[in-house]
């Protein structure tokens, strides 16, 4: 019988550190990054007013002309816009750096709208801060399990956020898929939400394509590559993809991504006789250097070992 997904619960109680709650929410959590690279989080406290309005404002986004789409700088973490290509035609995206940050959002809606949009931007602000404090929580969970709590308040200080904002158009008759090659994030972690349209499919630890059924407080939390190497390999990797099948519906997701700002040390603690050193200590930013320049054959799959194994 082929595993499934975990799903957590995050309730008010399993938000209270040193909770029975919260110390089971912690191994669960572990069990299902080192078993599948991926869980469902439940989010119990994810506010009514951010689910639908969420929607909206990337409707309201991708509604604007091309010319002044492209006004979204790149940065160090990724491109600002991501047209439609030739190659995935289907798929438009954009990115706004630091969007956990007021100014960040400020700017970025100040570009799109120059007369203003308050809206949008308390909208982006307000949603980018709110996963923001669901990813602090499971990295703290997985830090305090592991049983490296000393770690954690320096690991978050040098955490930054990308929210992504992506819009998927069904394939018609004679186009291809959007993303269906299987690969990894080259983040920390990755926290995923979507519309009621269905497409993100993950590979469990059987090798088992599962679908990610959406619902208003549904998240889906996927280690990347940066944690698969601080963990030294007892992460593993999610391998997933986009597989849209519904027809005549507009899939929205937005993606908030976690990277560090400095140098990413293995812990030593993670280091021992049945687990001997992987990785070397590595630097996130120059590791999404190395991504870029890697082939396009290559781009899918898990390069921490590539980049900093022993």
């Amino acid at each position: 019988m082929a595993s499934t997904v975990p799903v957590i619960v995050f309730s008010k109680e399993c938000m209270e550190p040193g909770t029975k709650p919260w110390i089971r929410a912690c191994d669960e959590i572990v069990q299902a990054l080192e078993h599948h690279g991926c869980f469902v989080a439940e989010y119990e406290g994810f506010p009514r007013e951010l689910r639908d309005s969420i929607f909206g404002i990337a409707k309201e986004l991708f509604d604007l002309p091309h010319e002044t789409k492209v006004r979204s700088p790149d940065s160090a973490h990724s491109k600002g816009y991501i047209p439609s290509y030739p190659g995935t035609p289907l798929l438009e995206g954009l990115n706004i750096d630091g969007a956990e940050k007021l100014e960040a959002c400020e700017k970025f809606t100040a570009l799109m709208w120059p007369s203003g949009n308050a809206h949008f931007c308390k909208t982006a602000h307000s949603y980018a801060r709110e996963i923001a404090k669901l990813e602090k929580v499971v990295t703290r969970m997985v830090f305090e399990c592991y049983g490296l709590r000393q770690y954690c308040d320096s690991h978050t200080e040098s955490t930054t956020y990308l929210l992504r904002i992506l819009k998927y158009k069904k394939p018609g008759e004679n186009e291809g898929n959007i993303n269906s090659v299987p690969h990894t994030d080259k983040t920390f972690l990755s926290i995923l939400y979507q519309n009621s349209v269905r497409g993100l499919e993950v590979m469990t630890k059987d090798g088992e394509w599962v679908t990610f059924e959406p619902s208003p407080s549904s998240f889906m939390v996927m280690a990347g590559d940066a944690c698969v190497g601080w963990s030294n390999g007892r992460i593993k990797p999610c391998y997933h993809r986009i597989n849209v099948r519904e027809d005549k519906l507009i899939r929205y997701s937005l993606g908030v991504f976690s990277y560090n700002t400095g140098a990413i040390e293995i812990p030593k603690e993670l280091i021992d006789q049945d687990h001997p050193r992987q990785f070397k200590s590595f630097n996130h930013l120059d590791f999404l250097r190395f991504y870029d320049m890697s082939q396009g054959r290559t781009k899918a799959q898990c390069l921490i070992k590539a980049y900093c194994g022993v």
